[in-house]
């Protein structure tokens, strides 16, 4: 395992969900036609936005604690 630290890595890391996402929602429209098969394309494609906000969101905490002293990891 590793830890994200920068914006970039960031970055990399929510390319990899998103293009696993769609991989997994194109999965669901071949498996499920019609509405439910999109709708489960939306879900699985949606999460990206969820967990890439929250993961940009710690990259930015993580740097402004670092800044500002308060990063008490060696």
């Amino acid at each position: 395992m590793f830890a994200v630290k920068t914006k970039f890595e960031a970055f990399l890391v929510i390319y990899a969900l998103a293009t696993g996402a769609v991989e997994r929602g194109l999965g669901y429209v071949e498996r499920l036609p019609g509405t439910s098969g999109w709708l489960f394309f939306a879900a699985c494609t949606g999460v990206v936005f969820i967990a890439g906000g929250k993961i940009l969101d710690a990259v930015e905490r993580d740097e402004r604690d670092r800044d500002s002293g308060l990063d008490i990891a060696p």
